[in-house]
């Protein structure tokens, strides 16, 4: 890894040294249309595309594709800001049809654009591909600075899709030459998604850590556009956090600049987030004005992830003043959306809510229902989650295996070579008489044999590394078919208890219990952990027992806290797989850290990967 990325960063300098920072200057007949465009939306008229087509129109006459290219992009920046996605991307694929061999550095900025439109739609799989061909152009034309924005764009994706290491790993590669650059916003911007990266991955305090640095160098860089997302970024990890307070402080400083820097999107983020704050803090009608406005707003730019997300927080907010039709009425909304969308971290968490809502509204039997939904998505994406491990794992194997295949290969040649040049020895001594021919044979032998034993190593090596691989695949089956078994034994037993409360209504009260715990059952059960903990501890080199032999106090509560940290769920995770609040983990994580006795400035995730 090191190899390779030293190699990356030395391609990347050259391009730096080599750049060309070809962007085209649009005529100021076309650049006036454009205004005139922005201005005819910012004021809500009808028709403003039209000013759009004419710029078009002036720009064809012109028969310069790279000069059209270019007021494509322009239009794009400008509905990035305040237009419709659905028109964002058109004009986008628009720009894209023309030879992008003309002008690489503007299909590269054009690639850039559909990124943010499909990113603001929720069409997250297109993603990928979009900005691998951005990186493509900026390669092509031989520019650094494209290449470090495309890539940290692509770790952005993959962070997306929820492939946190490769993200991580991503801008890990990038951050070297960015420095290289000099370029504080640059390395800025990699600081800031490295964050994101973090974020997504449940270590708020090194999101929290990058955030603010990524907040300083925007300062310095004087672009106050990105440090105002660097602050609200902040403060949303800090929420995560279970520390909503400080948000109440920075968010409003944020949303007031981007507001100014006239970017409706950041500003509505910061609003969205403020008005879930307000709610931690039992502000009620303070939530409830700042999500109605962001909704509205959300609306208005058609960012349809931001309008679910603040419909769901003024839904939780409505549970608690008792408003439950209210309430009920939004999650009903967002529920059905996102069922349509497909299962996502978003689907799950308005199940869980619509669930509340209807069991707050008398509606037990399909607040029971929804619940048994919401089991079902969170199996689904664990199975996910599960086939892209295991597929990780295949493509490590496979690496593994094409590098021992090119060693033995690099063998092959090597004793060829040696037989060669015996050969000439060979050739030169056999005058020297029958002993010099006797050693030489001799000396080929023993080079056979060297290459027999090297061979017969190489082949152990191998067999070895499938031996693991079916070893691994074999725990994975088994827990796989203890799981399945469980599974279906705690639906058929929530079936059976739904069928006794349609046949009996009178007994709802009965069954409903019976239900929930049978549910919190599901969610915690001991037997569950004493076969997660035997497989655990076969993957993991009996980390247990290394944990019971270094600290003979630790409780089999810590170390199961302990295990499941080894295995990199974030609090929320743990929280909701143990049945308990986030708050509570965070102190049992803070009482282990104490008792094995670490410093402050060590991360108990990371020590515990050490044993």
């Amino acid at each position: 890894m090191k190899i390779k990325s030293t190699v990356l960063a030395c391609f990347l300098l050259v391009n730096y040294l080599n750049s060309q920072k070809v962007i085209y200057n649009l005529p100021a007949k076309q650049g006036s249309l454009i205004e005139q465009g922005k201005k005819c939306i910012n004021e809500k008229k009808l028709d403003c595309n039209s000013y759009f087509e004419k710029a078009i129109s002036e720009s064809k006459k012109d028969q310069n594709d790279s000069v059209l290219a270019q007021t494509f992009f322009e239009i794009c920046n400008v509905l990035d800001f305040v237009g419709n996605n659905e028109e964002h991307i058109s004009y986008a694929k628009r720009g894209l049809e023309l030879n992008g061999k003309n002008h690489p550095l503007v299909t590269n900025r054009l690639l850039r654009e559909l990124g943010y439109a499909y990113s603001r739609i929720g069409i997250i799989d297109s993603l990928i591909p979009v900005y691998n061909r951005a990186i493509y152009w900026a390669e092509y034309a031989n520019d650094s600075s494209e290449i470090a924005i495309s890539r940290i764009r692509l770790a952005s994706s993959y962070r997306r899709i929820g492939n946190i290491t490769k993200s991580i790993e991503l801008l890990i590669e990038s951050r070297p030459f960015v420095k290289a650059s000099r370029d504080i916003h640059r390395e800025s911007g990699l600081l800031f998604t490295l964050a994101n990266a973090y974020t997504s991955n449940g270590d708020y305090e090194l999101a929290v850590k990058y955030y603010q640095e990524a907040a300083d160098g925007f300062i310095k860089a004087e672009d106050l556009g990105m440090y105002a997302a660097s602050i609200i970024s902040l403060s949303v990890s800090e929420i995560e956090n279970g520390n909503h307070k400080p948000a109440l402080q920075k968010i409003p400083e944020g949303i007031t600049i981007l507001e100014e820097e006239g970017d409706k999107n950041g500003a509505l983020y910061g609003k969205s987030h403020l008005g879930y704050a307000y709610y931690l803090n039992k502000e009620y009608n303070q939530a409830i004005a700042t999500l109605n406005t962001a909704i509205k707003e959300s609306q208005i730019v058609d960012n349809k992830i931001l309008e679910n997300m603040n419909r769901r927080y003024l839904a939780q907010t409505y549970i608690e003043l008792g408003e439950n039709e209210l309430a009920l009425k939004e999650t009903s909304i967002v529920y059905k959306e996102e069922k349509e969308r497909g299962i996502s971290d978003a689907y799950l968490n308005i199940l869980k809510t619509h669930a509340k809502a209807l069991h707050a509204n008398n509606k037990n039997a399909s607040s029971v229902q929804v619940y048994q939904e919401y089991i079902t998505a969170k199996d689904s994406i664990f199975t996910i989650e599960k086939e892209k491990e295991i597929a990780s794992m295949r493509e490590f194997y496979e690496s593994e295996k094409r590098e021992n295949e090119i060693a033995l290969q690099e063998e092959e040649i090597n004793t060829l070579n040696e037989k060669a040049r015996a050969d000439n020895l060979q050739k030169g001594l056999y005058a020297g008489g029958m002993t010099s021919a006797i050693a030489l044979s001799g000396l080929m032998v023993f080079g056979f044999r060297q290459r027999i034993k090297k061979n017969r190593i190489a082949r152990e090596k191998q067999e070895e590394i499938y031996k693991k691989e079916i070893e691994h695949k074999q725990k994975e089956l088994a827990s796989q078919t203890l799981h399945l078994v469980q599974k279906n034994t705690f639906i058929q037993e929530l079936k059976e208890n739904l069928e006794n409360l349609k046949n009996s209504p009178e007994k709802f009260k009965v069954e409903f219990r019976r239900i929930v715990m049978l549910l919190k059952k599901q969610n915690a059960s001991d037997k569950d952990w004493e076969v997660f903990k035997s497989y655990f501890s076969e993957v993991h080199n009996d980390f247990d027992q290394k944990l019971k032999t270094l600290y003979p106090d630790i409780s089999e509560k810590e170390i199961r806290l302990a295990a499941f940290l080894r295995m990199n769920l974030t609090t929320k995770e743990i929280a909701a797989t143990l049945n308990v609040l986030p708050d509570s983990i965070l102190k049992s994580k803070y009482r282990l850290k104490k008792k094995l006795d670490l410093d402050k400035d060590m991360d108990l995730t990371t020590f515990l990967n050490t044993l």
